[in-house]
């Protein structure tokens, strides 16, 4: 029916600015060796999406190839969840998180956040975060899993899905 927000786009080092937008002055090609980083969404009649992806422009370095393992293990870890009634997702985002820590890397967002249907894509009052929220987690609550990486200057990682509780 619509898209359910604006695209984020970021080549490079765009793709390390959490809310890249682009404009005519900073509009950047696609290079090879590097890494694109696309987070879109749609309002469908059948509900709401929000989904973040990275793709490797020709050839990677070791350095990107960890960081999207990392990232992509946080993702898996917080899928695989299983919780007790009454869990919170302050309780929950460490399992996104631990792999970047491990490595002394972390990301500056929430790990996850309610998506409405036909509402705002980030919809409350359900969230996966540091912070902590009183708001246990429901059954049927859909809620986003997107753990990332950005390194300023050079690129980001951002692997989102949508996960139901």
């Amino acid at each position: 029916m619509s898209d359910s927000f604006n695209t984020i786009c970021g080549v490079g080092e765009h793709g390390a600015i959490v809310h890249y937008a682009a404009t005519p002055e900073s509009n950047a090609p696609l290079l090879a060796d590097t890494l694109l980083l696309i987070d879109s969404g749609a309002q469908y009649r059948t509900g709401t999406t929000d989904i973040t992806r990275t793709t490797a422009l020709g050839t990677h370095t070791p350095e990107m190839k960890r960081d999207f393992t990392l990232v992509l293990k946080g993702n898996i870890a917080l899928n695989r969840a299983r919780f007790p009634a009454g869990t919170r997702g302050s309780q929950l985002d460490v399992l996104a998180r631990q792999y970047l820590w491990e490595n002394g890397l972390t990301y500056l967002h929430g790990t996850g956040h309610g998506i409405g249907h036909f509402l705002n894509v980030h919809e409350g009052p359900q969230s996966i975060r540091m912070d902590e929220n009183p708001v246990a987690l429901q059954p049927g609550m859909v809620i986003s899993n997107e753990p990332a990486l950005y390194r300023t200057g050079q690129y980001g990682i951002r692997t989102e899905n949508m996960i139901l509780v």
